[in-house]
């Protein structure tokens, strides 16, 4: 309401002084120009300040204004009691270059602030991405964890033949004997082999020493595939008992993975019995 009604008194007051000089001022038509761009920057001042918290610009389109005030008093005077002609020109101009660099002023604070927020998008972005890589990712081994496996089940058993299960033999004691970096050498270097075998994407450690994989091969040899993934383990120890079913994407993953499950006990049961015999 105040803005309104200083505006209005603004408009009005120079409505009055161009009524009054009508006819009884010889350069009528520049003094009536030069009156209302007055009026038009006191418009702009006044619409500006409850918005504008950039004090260099209020402050240098008030200086404007003043030379405006200043060069329509220079044409209404008929007598200079102060120099008005010195400053006006002078004024108006040095207002208007204010203005220009309270505009670039805060156009380059508007751009610094806006890279700042997109590189606290990015360093957002960066960071859930961690998370949510954290949270379906095995720390150890770079391989999915249980639940990415069972987030991406339905698809990969679409897309693949058979689902694999892996279990380490003698892991616990070859743990035990050459310490736990050796322990944690042993399932990065049977990770890394399952995903040369397999891709990253469809290898993971749902336990601690158990792995699952699922592959489009229809025909994988056993033995070819148990020396491959201890190719680098062997010499401390440790064996790979091997279960598989066929991937079938309409079961229940826990059935799926129990049926693996059932098959890789009974490879790692044969494989005690032939020991044992030997």
């Amino acid at each position: 309401m105040r803005q309104k009604l200083l505006l209005a008194l603004i408009w009005l007051a120079t409505a009055c002084v161009i009524i009054l000089l009508y006819g009884n001022h010889a350069s009528f038509g520049a003094t009536v120009e030069e009156l209302i761009w007055f009026a038009i920057s006191l418009t702009v001042l006044v619409f500006s300040l409850p918005h504008l918290q950039h004090k260099l610009l209020l402050y240098a389109w008030g200086i404007y204004c003043i030379g405006l005030l200043l060069d329509l008093l220079d044409d209404l005077m008929t007598i200079e009691l102060i120099p008005v002609n010195t400053f006006d020109t002078s004024l108006k101009h040095l207002g208007f270059m204010l203005v220009c660099y309270g505009m670039h002023t805060i156009i380059k604070q508007k751009r610094e602030t806006i890279s700042a927020l997109n590189h606290e998008i990015e360093e957002r972005q960066k960071l859930e991405q961690k998370l949510k890589f954290d949270a379906t990712h095995d720390e150890l081994t770079g391989l999915g964890n249980r639940r990415a496996c069972f987030e991406q089940f339905e698809r990969l058993c679409t897309s693949s033949a058979y689902l694999y299960y892996f279990d380490l033999d003698n892991f616990k004691q070859a743990n035990d004997k050459y310490g736990h970096n050796i322990g944690d050498k042993i399932l990065k270097k049977v990770a890394e082999a399952m995903t040369r075998e397999f891709t990253a994407d469809a290898c993971f450690r749902i336990g601690g020493d158990e792995f699952v994989a699922f592959t489009s091969e229809t025909v994988l040899k056993e033995d070819a595939l148990r020396a491959q993934l201890l190719e680098e383990v062997f010499e401390y120890g440790v064996g790979v008992s091997i279960g598989r079913t066929a991937a079938d994407p309409a079961e229940d993953p826990d059935v799926l993975l129990h049926k693996a499950d059932i098959g890789m006990y009974e490879n790692k049961a044969n494989k005690s019995i032939r020991a044992s015999v030997r």
